[in-house]
């Protein structure tokens, strides 16, 4: 399997984000919200509409459905662009992009790139009802009428077969991230407070051994984030109310789409653990390609962004991502380095537990509070470590889709 080239972890840089955000008070749609985001981004980076060469958009939001979103975003905002389409990559297809726009700067069709993913399902649809619809198998899972927590727990049972780990293991988990979650004004949870585990093992199980507490929730009701890609050198004569955030590594893998397909699987060129155990997931290939394209290692990591949409997953992707040996995450939650004051925070909005799911632009959130925090101001509380690199990673559909983005704040 091919190498990933060195070269390209020193050929872009983010230098404009933006973000936006609707409630029940303030409903904005898709469209409205990634429009938002895109205008401040445009702003934050100094440039105009019109520069933008390529338009890279995710996934569809759940919120609207509509084919082409890309198009429809593009027609929307009076923007003719050179090239544009979706990285149909689930959720994983936000930091896709990120990697897609460096490799479109690296090969000189692009000055700027512009990567925008937006939803608001909270506040459009019912995303319980038919969420498993499209994540289940239509053959062998939906006829069953599995929710989305019921095809997680299995990983969740497995894993705790595999590791002895238990339920207040998972509880200490979510503990841990509404740590940060009551901090962050935009954070769905924020508003229950300091969690113990004894009140996260009290809450009802949603799908045995998952209860409550160890699950993400829908919300807060939109989100939106953008973000202007271009090469090293016009980031560093962008001037100097620009603070360039550099892409160092990048890496990505898909391994299924349903997930009694990965349950299925029995031969991979791709090392994914023992098979059929679905312990070791495609995000240690993405997170492999990721630390070989920037020369770095987890141990050069001073941030993290999962993509923990139940306890059992952060530990998973803690171990794909190298921050712990397979099976032993719990030891890194329980040495408290994760947490704020810590000296790896981890999930400083909260992740996707704390800071809640508001769609498919869940990824985007992560993206974003990662380049908050590398420039120093988050709209929560401030990483006490002052970090100058961080492992970004998204996961799309069930277990399926897996991008990994090393960023920083100095050009290697």
């Amino acid at each position: 399997m091919k190498t990933p080239d060195r070269s390209l972890g020193r050929v872009a840089a983010i230098i404009g984000m933006g973000d936006s955000y609707a409630d029940k008070q303030n409903v904005k749609d898709p469209l409205q919200l990634a429009t938002e985001a895109s205008w401040t981004a445009f702003k934050d980076a100094g440039i105009r509409k019109d520069d933008i060469d390529i338009l890279l958009t995710g996934r569809s939001p759940w919120a609207d459905r509509r084919p082409q979103w890309n198009n429809i975003f593009a027609s929307h905002m009076q923007m003719p662009v050179r090239m544009t389409t979706e990285i149909t990559f689930h959720g994983a297809g936000v930091n896709a992009m990120i990697g897609q726009a460096a490799l479109a700067i690296a090969a000189g069709v692009a000055d700027y790139v512009l990567c925008v993913q937006s939803d608001a399902v909270e506040l459009f649809i019912d995303a319980t009802a038919v969420g498993a619809a499209t994540d289940a198998c239509p053959q062998f899972e939906f006829p069953y009428g599995p929710t989305i927590p019921t095809i997680y727990a299995q990983l969740a049972c497995r894993y705790m077969h595999e590791f002895g780990v238990t339920e207040e293991d998972f509880a200490e988990v979510a503990v841990q991230r509404q740590e940060w979650a009551v901090h962050h004004p935009k954070a769905a949870k924020r508003r229950h407070g300091l969690i113990t585990v004894a009140d996260v093992m009290r809450s009802p199980y949603i799908s045995t051994p998952l209860r409550r507490w160890m699950c993400a929730t829908w919300g807060p009701g939109g989100t939106a984030g953008a973000f202007v890609v271009t090469s090293v050198e016009r980031a560093k004569q962008a001037g100097p109310a620009v603070k360039p955030i550099y892409i160092h590594g990048f890496g990505t893998c898909t391994t299924h789409e349903y997930l009694c397909e990965r349950i299925n699987l029995r031969k991979s060129r791709i090392p994914l653990g023992p098979l059929p155990a679905i312990t070791t997931t495609g995000a240690a290939h993405a997170a492999r390609e990721a630390y070989a394209m920037a020369d770095m290692t987890p141990a050069d990591m001073q941030l993290g962004a999962l993509a923990g949409n139940f306890s059992h997953t952060v530990l998973v992707q803690l171990e794909d991502l190298g921050f712990a040996p397979k099976g032993r995450a719990m030891d890194l939650v329980r040495s408290g380095r994760m947490r704020p004051g810590g000296d790896f925070p981890v999930d400083t909005n909260g992740g996707w537990m704390g800071f809640g799911q508001p769609g498919i632009s869940v990824a985007a959130d992560s993206l974003v509070e990662t380049v908050r925090q590398l420039r120093g101001n988050p709209l929560g509380l401030l990483a006490g470590n002052s970090p100058k690199r961080a492992m970004a990673y998204s996961a799309g559909g069930m277990l399926a889709c897996h991008s990994a983005v090393i960023l920083g704040t100095e050009a290697q």
